[in-house]
């Protein structure tokens, strides 16, 4: 029956793991803010984070919460095009220089700097070039294996520990 106990618990300890694993920042909305406003670029982590990458503890620029109360749904890129109509219809200027959010993402320029030619493309050639780095590989559809197979053998010895029983 201890053997059972254990199993289980260790089944559960990586369920946990491996549900932290998509705990980090959503690798597809900088190309969807990139369309949704037609920004010329795809945009860095730098757009609502402090850090690169991204943190769901430092999503804190000036334009984020602009985009948070204007629609954004976790999880749903999509809805940075409802984000984009509400903060034109809104005149957001997140930033407070004159110039609308939208109008400057359009531009190429940054939203939460007020500072005249504020990029948020940077270089696209040579050393400072950026390119999108591509989303991070998935790992939790391994963890799950091994917690099915983790789960599966507990019920095996749990249903075989009752058979003797």
């Amino acid at each position: 029956m201890k053997f059972d106990i254990r199993c289980g618990a260790l089944g559960a300890g990586l369920l946990v793991s491996s549900l932290a694993l998509h705990a980090r920042a959503e690798p597809t909305f900088p190309g969807a803010i990139q369309e949704a406003a037609g920004i010329p670029c795809t945009p860095t982590c730098l757009l609502c984070h402090f850090t690169i990458p991204g943190q769901s503890t430092n999503w804190k620029q000036p334009f984020t919460h602009a985009v948070v109360a204007n629609g954004l749904k976790p999880g749903e890129p999509a809805s940075l095009n409802t984000v984009v109509a509400n903060l034109r219809s809104k005149m957001v200027d997140s930033d407070g220089d004159g110039k609308l959010d939208v109008d400057e993402l359009a531009a190429g320029t940054n939203p939460n700097d007020p500072a005249p030619g504020a990029e948020v493309c940077g270089p696209q050639y040579g050393c400072g070039a950026h390119i999108a780095p591509p989303p991070p590989a998935q790992r939790a559809p391994i963890m799950w294996w091994l917690v099915t197979a983790l789960a599966l053998a507990g019920w095996v010895a749990l249903r075989r520990s009752r058979r003797a029983d």
